[in-house]
């Protein structure tokens, strides 16, 4: 299952709108600009990641490429929610550890909701559950925050309520799939 999301459409999005950036999760548009770069004037948009103090800018004519779209709808959510619930069993053969984070990584990186799900599964699955290194833990959090806060803006719910959601729908899975049920 594939969670399809549209990309913001061509026009440059206006100060105060909240999209989602691929990697960082919900973005509030600051403002946009001018700047010159290498003799050429370029439009740029300036935002603000949600509940960080980070601050991001990306060329108003490059923002398609760079992924930002519209914040989740419930139907997607919905979708989203199903595929990180279906049973997590544990690998057959475990890869080496680094080749584990290393891959996770790039796969975190490329900014696909589904890729990002598969993480969290990934992760879960390979560890029975619960991450026992740092890095594991550092990579199941970097997954799970940015969508987590794009749920709570989307369902006007605590932050702590999405990470929540995701977090007991993880477990659920990682326990259907140890059991081998899938009901």
């Amino acid at each position: 299952m594939s969670v399809a999301t549209a990309s913001v459409d061509t026009a440059a999005p206006s100060p105060g709108e909240v999209l989602t950036h691929p990697v960082h999760g919900p973005v509030r548009i600051v403002s946009t600009c001018t700047r010159c770069v290498r003799g050429t004037d370029r439009e740029y948009v300036d935002m603000e990641v949600i509940g960080d103090e980070m601050r991001i800018s990306v060329p108003a004519d490059g923002k398609d490429v760079i992924g930002l779209r519209a914040v989740l709808e419930e139907k997607e959510i919905a979708e989203l929610v199903e595929q990180l619930s279906e049973p997590i069993e544990p690998p057959a053969k475990k890869a080496s550890w680094a080749h584990r984070i290393k891959s996770l990584t790039m796969q975190l990186q490329s900014g696909r909701l589904s890729d990002r799900i598969d993480v969290i599964r990934g992760i879960l699955g390979d560890s029975g559950g619960t991450p026992s290194s740092l890095a594991e833990r550092n990579l199941l959090k970097q997954a799970i925050a940015p969508l987590a806060a794009e749920i709570a803006i989307a369902r006007s719910i605590t932050l702590e309520e999405a990470d929540q959601l995701l977090q007991d729908t993880a477990e659920r899975a990682v326990e259907l799939g140890a059991t081998g049920d899938a009901a």
